[in-house]
């Protein structure tokens, strides 16, 4: 089992920007998380409709990996916001009607987007950004029987 880290790495820019846990959103509810349902992203096409949903993105976001890549390291549309805390409620689900290479781009698309937010963006323009933390956690049930790769580490309490 990976190392247990402590609430206080969700405020820090450094990865890793992806953990597991088996604990459920409300011990979380302190960096007010951004909650998806696991249970309603089984097909790709239910996974980009919840992800658009709960980050408010613009109608016309394609349905594609470079589309979320494009959404999630913008959201310029979200407004005061000192970290992204994303929390993915059984995510043991998360795309499990499509074939397994889904899951493994959507998992290397989270961990690029955290450390994507880990850089400031400083071009003298209007969407010039400090860096900031972007990390996402996905709850599963059993830990030990996760279908998420023992290379993500576990968080513990806050």
């Amino acid at each position: 089992m990976s190392k247990m880290f402590k609430g206080d790495v969700l405020n820090n820019i450094d990865g890793p920007w992806l953990f597991k846990t088996d604990h459920q959103a409300d011990v979380y509810n302190s960096y007010d998380p951004v909650i998806l349902s696991g249970s309603l992203m089984q097909t790709l096409d239910a996974f980009y409709d919840e992800i658009y949903k709960k980050f408010h993105a613009p109608s016309y976001a394609g349905k594609n990996f470079n589309a979320l890549w494009d959404i999630l390291t913008d959201l310029s549309w979200l407004i005061n916001r000192s970290r992204y805390i994303v929390f993915f409620q059984n995510a043991e689900v998360i795309l499990i009607k499509e074939q397994e290479k889904a899951l493994q781009g959507f998992l290397e698309i989270l961990e690029a987007v955290g450390r994507e937010w880990s850089q400031p963006v400083q071009q003298s323009e209007w969407w010039d950004r400090p860096a900031m933390p972007f990390h996402s956690i996905l709850q599963v049930k059993a830990l030990s029987a996760s279908c998420f790769p023992r290379a993500v580490p576990v968080i513990g309490a806050v």
